[in-house]
C-alpha cells in the first residue's frame, strides 16, 4: 500500500526543507524508486477498472466541511401563476433552512407578480423579488440577474412551473462537502400539467443507461460523463433539478449565440460550471417537471431549431472537452437518429454538413488542455499557495483546471480559500487513485510544485505516457546532495516534458538531472493584482503616529520570526520610538513565541491571513530576516511592492534583485552573518528609516516601478506557452 511509504516520505520533505533529509539519502532513494512502482501498476489497474456503466463508482474527494452553506434559490418566472403556490411551497417547506429566495417575475400578464409579492412579504426575513416592467425576452437575462443578487456559495435556479421533494436540499447540499462536487443533481419525474400524473421517468429519458444507475447515488468526473453520455444526451433535464456552486462570473451570459438558445442552453451550462470537476447525482429526493403546452423546451423538441441546437451543443463541447474519436462518432449517429425520429424529411444540407464535419479538437487546434496541478499541502509558502493562483487564472483562461492537494500536512485554515470556488479541489483516499483520477479527468497534463510531488508523479504516470508532466523549482533542489540530483534525474529525466524555475540558482539542480537545456524555462515568480485596503490601526491598538514593521511568511525558525521580534526590540531601544511589530502567518514557530511574547505589546501574532497587502499597506516597512536555505523569490516580497511599501530583508537568493528598480531600490538588503540573518544589522536598518524620512520616502517612491517587473498576466501567458511546448514536443531521455 502506498501510505505508509508516503507517510515516511512526507516527514523527511515537511516544511519544505531538504536539511532533515541528508541522513536519510538511501531511505528517500528506497521510497521514491522501488515501492512507488508497485503502486503505479496499481493505479493503473483502478484506471482501467470500469465503474459508472457498470454501477460501481469511484468517490475521489473526501469531504471539506460540515458547514451549513447558504444557497440562494433563484425563481425566474413568467405567466406560470397556476404553478406558482405549489412551486413556493416546495421551497418554503425545505427541511434543509439555510436559504435565501430571488423572486423575478419577467413581467408577466397573468397574475404571477402578485403572488411572488405575498410570498415576499410572507417571508421577507430571507426574501427579495425583483419585478420587471417590460419582458426581457430570454430566460437567461433572468438567471443572470438572479446571480448578480444571490449571496449563497450554492445555487439552484428554481423554475417557476416545477416543484420538489421537501428534502431536495437537504438531499443534495451534502454532496458539496467534497470540495470537487461542482454540481450535483436529484432523480426527475417528469409529470402532466396537474403535477399528478408521471409521463415518464429519469430511466426513460435516459434509455442508454442501466436502470439500476439510478436507484444508488453516486459522484462521478465530468469529463468522464461527457465521454460515455453526456456529451450526445443531456444528463440534466431540467435546471430545477440541480444545484450548483456560485462561481466568480458567468462568462457564457456575454455570449450572444448561447443566451439566444431556447432549448439546449442549459447544457452548455452545466457543463461549463462542472468542467474539471466531479458530478454528484442522489435519488434520495425528486425534482417534478411538468410537461404542458407553455414549456418551450417542450415544445422545441420537434422542430429543426432544436437539433441545430443540439448540433451547437455538440460543437461547443469538442471545443472544450477531450473527446474519443468513438464518443464523437457516437454522437454523429445520435444527432442523425433524432432528426429521422422527429422528421419524415431528409435533413437539410447545412445541418448535415455540420454533423459530418464534427471531429476530436485537438490541443493546440482551438481546444485547451485539461490540467492537473498539483500540491503538497494546503499550507502557507510559496510553493504551496502559487498552484492555487495559477489555478484561479487558468480557469478564466479557458483551460480545464483541476486542483489535486495531496494534503500532506494539516490544511491551514484560509489557504483553501485562496483558490476561487469554480475551480475544483479535490483530495484522494489513497493516492493509489490517481491513476483513476488521471483517466477519469482526461488529464493530459499535471504540473507539479514540490520535490516531493514531483517525484511522485512521475512515478505514478508511468502508465500514462500520454500525460505530459511539468514541474516548478521554487528552490527546493537547491540544497540537496549532488547525489540526491543524480538519484531523482533518473525518475524525472523520462517523464517531466518541461521544467519552470523562479530564480536562476534553481537552475544548476535541474541541469545535473540531466534535464536538457531545451525543457528548462526561467518563469520569475508574480502575484496577482487585486483590489485591498489596509487594515484599520486603531483596530490593533497602535498610535497613528507608530513606526510599523510587517513580516508575512510561514512561521518556521528559518524565515527569521525570533530574529525580527530581537530586532524590533533593539530598534525600540536605541531609537525611543514606538515601533509595531505585525507577524502574519501560522506554522511551529508561531506558537511559541506567542508564548513567551504575550506580554509584549508592540508584537501583534496575526495568524494566517487572506491577502498579505492589506498589511503590509497598514505598515510603513516590510520585513523578512530570512535564512531559509531554499530562499528564491519571496512572493510576499512582491506584494509587499504591490501595497507600495519598502522591503527590509536578508541578502539571499534573488531578493536585492527583485528590489532594483529604474528609480532606484525598493528596500535595503542585509548579508547574512554565518548562515543567520542579524537582528543588530536589521534593528540598525530599522532605525535608519525612521531617523532619514527622506531615505524611507526615496525607497517607497521606488516600490512600483520594482512591482512592474513582476506581471501576473506576464507569467500566466509564460506557463500557458510552456505548456504548449510540453503537450507537442518530442520526449527524449
Amino acid at each position: 500500500m502506498i501510505t505508509r511509504p508516503l507517510r515516511h516520505t512526507a516527514r523527511l520533505l515537511r516544511d519544505a526543507s531538504f536539511r532533515w533529509i541528508y541522513p536519510h539519502a538511501p531511505r528517500l532513494h528506497d521510497l521514491l524508486f522501488f515501492r512507488f512502482r508497485r503502486l503505479a501498476a496499481s493505479a493503473l489497474s483502478l484506471a482501467r477498472a470500469g465503474r459508472l456503466s457498470s454501477g460501481r463508482d469511484l468517490v475521489f474527494g473526501t469531504s471539506t466541511s460540515e458547514d451549513t452553506p447558504l444557497v440562494s434559490v433563484i425563481v425566474p418566472c413568467y405567466n406560470h401563476a397556476p404553478y406558482l403556490e405549489r412551486r413556493l411551497r416546495s421551497i418554503s417547506e425545505q427541511t434543509y433552512r439555510a436559504f435565501e429566495v430571488i423572486l423575478l417575475d419577467d413581467a408577466s400578464t397573468d397574475d404571477s407578480a402578485n403572488i411572488l409579492q405575498r410570498f415576499a412579504e410572507q417571508h421577507a426575513d430571507r426574501c427579495q423579488i425583483r419585478i420587471n416592467t417590460h419582458n426581457s425576452g430570454s430566460p437567461f437575462r433572468q438567471w443572470q440577474r438572479g446571480l448578480e443578487l444571490a449571496r449563497g456559495e450554492l445555487i439552484w435556479i428554481a423554475e417557476s412551473d416545477d416543484f420538489c421533494d421537501a428534502g431536495f436540499l437537504a438531499s443534495l447540499v451534502p454532496c458539496f462537502r467534497n470540495r470537487g462536487v461542482m454540481l450535483a443533481f436529484a432523480n426527475t419525474r417528469f409529470c402532466d400539467q396537474s403535477g399528478e400524473r408521471q409521463v415518464w421517468s429519469l430511466q426513460d429519458y435516459l434509455p442508454e443507461w442501466p436502470p439500476a444507475i439510478w436507484t444508488r447515488p453516486f459522484t462521478q468526473a465530468c469529463q468522464k460523463l461527457v465521454e460515455r453520455l453526456w456529451s450526445r444526451r443531456n444528463l440534466i433535464p431540467n435546471v430545477s433539478g440541480c444545484i450548483f456552486r456560485a462561481a466568480r462570473s458567468y462568462p457564457l451570459f456575454d455570449d450572444s449565440a448561447w443566451s439566444s438558445m431556447k432549448a439546449c442552453g442549459d447544457w452548455i451550462f452545466y457543463l461549463q460550471l462542472a468542467r474539471g470537476g466531479l458530478i454528484s447525482y442522489s435519488p434520495e429526493t425528486t425534482n417534478h417537471y411538468r410537461q404542458h403546452a407553455g414549456n418551450s423546451s417542450v415544445n422545441l423538441q420537434a422542430e429543426q431549431r432544436y437539433l441545430a441546437e443540439h448540433i451547437s451543443v455538440a460543437e461547443w463541447i469538442l471545443t472544450h472537452y477531450r473527446v474519443s474519436p468513438a464518443a464523437c462518432r457516437a454522437l454523429q449517429l445520435e444527432l442523425r437518429q433524432r432528426w429521422r425520429q422527429r422528421q419524415s424529411l431528409p435533413m437539410p444540407a447545412p445541418l448535415q454538413e455540420r454533423i459530418t464535419a464534427l471531429h476530436p479538437v485537438e490541443t493546440g487546434s482551438g481546444r485547451k488542455p485539461n490540467l492537473l496541478l498539483v500540491t503538497y499541502s494546503l499550507v502557507p509558502g510559496g510553493g504551496e499557495v502559487f498552484p492555487l493562483r495559477l489555478a484561479n487564472s487558468l480557469r478564466d483562461e479557458g483551460y480545464g483546471v483541476t486542483v489535486l492537494d495531496c494534503a500532506q500536512l494539516p490544511e491551514q485554515p484560509g489557504i483553501a480559500r485562496m483558490l476561487h470556488p469554480d475551480v475544483p479541489l479535490i483530495r484522494l483516499r489513497s493516492m493509489e487513485q490517481l491513476g483513476a483520477l488521471v483517466d477519469d479527468l482526461g488529464i493530459e497534463l499535471a504540473h507539479s510544485h514540490h520535490a516531493w510531488v514531483d517525484t511522485l508523479l512521475a512515478e505514478l504516470l508511468q502508465p500514462f505516457p500520454d500525460v505530459r508532466q511539468v514541474i516548478t523549482s521554487h528552490g527546493m533542489y537547491d540544497e540537496m546532495p549532488a547525489s540526491e540530483w543524480q538519484r531523482i534525474g533518473r525518475l524525472l529525466r523520462p517523464r517531466v516534458a518541461a521544467a519552470a524555475f523562479v530564480a536562476e540558482k534553481n537552475r544548476a539542480p535541474l541541469r545535473a538531472m540531466g534535464l536538457p537545456d531545451e525543457r528548462l524555462v526561467a518563469i520569475p515568480n508574480a502575484a496577482p493584482e487585486q483590489p485591498f485596503r489596509p487594515f484599520p490601526r486603531e483596530q490593533l491598538g497602535i498610535a497613528p503616529d507608530a513606526f510599523v514593521v510587517a513580516l508575512v511568511s510561514r512561521a518556521i525558525a528559518e524565515k527569521g520570526w525570533a530574529i525580527a521580534i530581537k530586532a524590533v526590540e533593539l530598534a525600540r531601544q536605541r531609537s525611543g520610538r514606538d515601533i509595531q511589530l505585525l507577524l502574519v502567518g501560522d506554522g511551529p514557530e508561531a506558537a511559541s513565541l506567542r508564548q513567551r511574547h504575550q506580554r509584549d505589546n508592540h508584537v501583534h501574532f496575526m495568524g494566517l491571513q487572506p491577502d498579505s497587502r492589506a498589511w503590509f499597506a497598514t505598515a510603513d516597512l516590510g520585513l523578512l530576516p530570512t535564512f531559509f536555505a531554499c530562499e528564491s523569490q519571496p512572493l510576499t516580497l512582491i506584494e509587499c511592492l504591490q501595497a507600495g511599501r519598502p522591503y527590509l530583508a536578508s541578502e539571499i537568493g534573488e531578493i536585492k534583485s527583485m528590489l532594483s528598480s529604474p528609480r532606484g531600490p525598493a528596500g535595503i538588503t542585509i548579508p547574512l552573518r554565518e548562515g543567520k540573518a542579524d537582528a543588530a544589522a536589521f534593528a540598525e536598518a530599522i532605525v535608519g528609516c525612521i531617523q532619514e524620512p527622506e531615505l524611507l520616502a526615496s525607497l517607497r517612491s521606488s516600490c512600483a516601478a520594482a512591482a512592474a517587473k513582476f506581471s501576473w498576466n506576464g507569467m500566466v501567458r509564460a506557463y500557458m506557452d510552456l505548456y504548449a511546448r510540453a503537450l507537442h514536443q518530442p520526449m527524449r531521455c
